[in-house]
């Protein structure tokens, strides 16, 4: 692994703002997805909201107002980063793991749920059975009951 410039920031900052006079957007606030690293969406998002919270800070005076844009991204978003650390974490962790995920990643199911969360930025609830037989399909992968 090369260690030249910065770190992708794939978690969202706690804070995006200093009470005061400054907010941030972008990679700054850390909007890049973990697990696909995808941000372009996020950091538009992310920029449209501060803009917005800047805007409101402005017309009202309140620099708590700068705490809008994280707040509203968060409502939106945060269980779509939440799920993608976690998937990042457990299924990054090793050569193996990363093996065996890239195999995951080869079942219709997946392809299909993944696809239609990436098109629309949000979790897909429907085809609960499809949910199911991931489910299924995960614990026989970590349980070395499928190839990798």
């Amino acid at each position: 692994m090369r260690h030249e410039g910065a770190p992708i920031p794939m978690k969202p900052a706690k804070r995006w703002d200093n009470g005061r006079d400054v907010v941030l957007a972008g990679d700054a606030a850390g909007v890049v997805a973990p697990a696909s690293g995808e941000g372009i969406y996020y950091a538009m998002l992310g920029g449209r909201l501060a803009a917005e919270a800047v805007e409101e800070c402005l017309a009202t005076g309140r620099a708590t107002a700068l705490g809008l844009a994280r707040k509203r991204f968060m409502k939106a978003h945060g269980r779509v980063f939440w799920i993608l650390g976690i998937m990042q974490y457990f299924w990054y962790s090793s050569e193996k793991r990363r093996e065996k995920f890239v195999s995951i990643c080869q079942d219709k199911d997946v392809q299909r749920l993944t696809w239609e969360s990436y098109m629309n930025k949000e979790l897909v609830r429907r085809d609960p059975m499809a949910h199911v037989r991931i489910f299924f399909k995960d614990l026989a992968h970590l349980f070395g009951l499928a190839r990798a």
